[in-house]
């Protein structure tokens, strides 16, 4: 009977030595881990402010202005409108400082982590975006900045919207600036996308006033919001979005009226509405899905 103590003894040496080794591992793989984290976050932080000193660098060094309203092109809302970037970049620094707050980062993959890779493809596109227009705003190199600043707010929405209960435990500020800057940015962005279509399409010398001129811009007004509808759907119902898209529209609206061009404004009316009625639905349909859910998981 002493024989398997003294093994049981001889043994507990080698297991704490495992023991350790294994810890020593685990906290080297948590440390990566947050080390990865945080690199990720602070990179978020720079392109962010990036945003503002892009905007400096192309008022000083551009050999272009960007132009706006009837007078230039029919489906770009009036110069007041792009004030919105202001907010939008001012939001985007607030929520990059938010969520680089050391007290958040850890060494469990959040959706924080999950969404800073789009997010920093985003703030570094607008610099790009920038450098694009200086070469005049009928490049259609912004088109191809536009296609992926839109491609990578469609990813930060679905994880975004897949950790809604994760969100939900956040403080109010960061939510909100989160459901802000997510939803005023895509909105604008995806828009503006458009509306670059057709400044490219008139720089070609596309005529604007007869049928042709009308066709092909109404064409790229229901395709504008098709996509809104699309960002509404898989936002699953932003508010935020779609009332930076209608607020778009609206100033698409004032345009097209100038112009005299009735069945764009008429266009731009329907498009609003289609995107709050889609809106609506999504909304009520979820609050009819939550519970039923939850009475499942109960049961």
């Amino acid at each position: 009977m002493t024989i398997p103590a003294a093994s049981h003894r001889a043994s507990t040496p080698q297991s704490s030595t495992a023991e350790r080794s294994n810890l020593s591992r685990s906290n080297l793989s948590s440390s990566t881990s947050v080390g990865r984290h945080r690199a990720l976050r602070i990179l978020v932080v720079v392109f962010a402010i990036g945003q503002p000193i892009s905007s400096l660098v192309f008022d000083w060094l551009s050999p272009t202005t960007l132009q706006s309203g009837a007078e230039f092109s029919p489906l770009v809302p009036p110069g007041a409108w792009f004030a919105i970037w202001g907010l939008i970049i001012m939001v985007s620094i607030a929520w990059a400082l938010a969520q680089a707050r050391p007290s958040t980062i850890t060494d469990t993959l959040s959706v924080r982590d999950r969404i800073a890779i789009p997010m920093a493809i985003v703030y570094l596109c607008f610099g790009l975006w920038l450098a694009a227009a200086s070469l005049g705003q009928e490049n259609p190199a912004g088109l191809a900045v536009f296609v992926v600043i839109i491609g990578a707010h469609a990813v930060a929405w679905r994880r975004v919207v897949t950790a809604r209960d994760e969100i939900a435990t956040w403080n109010p500020v960061e939510r909100g600036l989160l459901t802000l800057i997510l939803g005023v940015y895509s909105g604008w962005t995806s828009m503006a996308f458009f509306l670059q279509i057709a400044t490219v399409t008139q720089g070609t010398g596309a005529e604007t006033e007869s049928t042709w001129g009308i066709t092909w811009q109404l064409l790229v007004l229901v395709a504008a919001t098709g996509v809104a509808v699309a960002f509404v759907f898989v936002s699953r119902g932003s508010i935020a979005y779609a009332a930076t898209v209608a607020y778009a529209l609206i100033g698409v609206g004032i345009s097209t009226g100038e112009a005299g061009l009735i069945p764009l404004w008429v266009t731009c009316i329907i498009g609003v509405s289609v995107v709050w009625g889609t809106l609506v639905v999504i909304r009520i349909v979820d609050a009819r899905l939550t519970p039923s859910l939850l009475t499942q998981v109960g049961a």
